[in-house]
């Protein structure tokens, strides 16, 4: 029998909370460790859809990787997805940026999407040292590409129609070799990439006055989405999850 504490303590050892930024709220955020569970739904959002998908598959437990709680509220009301998974006996657990950060998590994800080979970390906490937090990666593409079968090799890698990402169009070298990335909101790594031989980087949430930085650095900034920089992570929690609790149902979110 496994119960929602037990889920939690299998995430703890997929994603280690301390690890976790210090700005983040991971964890179990919603429900009773004590219940048990014999369902569990994937999803990047704890959203009223979500919560509602669960309660028709008959989970007791969402694992999602955006925090159902991030900011202190001061009141809970009906209508909002705390309420709403509490009021129907759903825990909810988020591992967030320490999912961002475990070995096979989102970046993981992202750059085994991209195809990136001779991975080295983005951004590392204590450059040198082992035991330190890394966020993101920088590596080789399979092949040089232009910028032009780049993006497109993207927007396929992460199932987005053709003109998704965004881009200037003349930023950065003709030919992109090696790339970094880094899911989510990930450009406050944006000055990592240069020093590591990168002519590219894919994040989401890029705003316009970023975009003119990076190509005054020669390097081409893309915009591939939040949602899709991390989604493409979740079927893997997926796995990790049925891995580590044989004989409860592991499901992937459909919305």
């Amino acid at each position: 029998m496994y119960t929602v504490a037990s889920a939690a303590e299998a995430l703890d050892r997929i994603a280690p909370l301390k690890t976790q930024m210090d700005w983040d709220n991971s964890g179990l955020l919603v429900g009773d460790p004590s219940r048990e569970i014999t369902k569990i739904l994937v999803a990047l959002d704890a959203t009223l859809s979500v919560i509602r998908e669960a309660e028709a598959l008959g989970a007791e437990l969402i694992v999602t990787h955006h925090p159902i709680i991030f900011h202190p509220i001061k009141s809970l009301l009906a209508g909002t997805p705390p309420y709403e998974a509490a009021s129907r006996g759903i825990a909810v657990y988020s591992a967030h940026t320490c999912y961002d950060m475990a070995a096979g998590g989102v970046n993981d994800a992202l750059a085994d999407a991209l195809g990136l080979q001779n991975r080295v970390p983005l951004w590392e906490e204590h450059p040198g040292q082992e035991g330190g937090r890394t966020l993101g990666f920088a590596g080789n593409l399979p092949c040089p590409m232009s910028r032009e079968e780049f993006s497109g090799w993207v927007e396929e890698a992460l199932g987005q129609r053709p003109g998704f990402v965004r881009y200037l169009p003349d930023a950065g070298p003709e030919i992109i070799r090696r790339v970094a990335v880094c899911g989510g909101a990930g450009t406050d790594c944006l000055k990592d990439a240069k020093p590591l031989g990168c002519e590219a980087y894919i994040t989401g949430d890029v705003r316009h006055h970023q975009y003119l930085e990076a190509a005054q650095m020669g390097l081409l900034l893309m915009d591939a989405g939040h949602f899709a920089t991390e989604n493409v992570a979740m079927p893997r929690l997926r796995e990790q999850l049925a891995k580590a609790l044989p004989g409860v149902e592991v499901l992937l979110a459909s919305c």
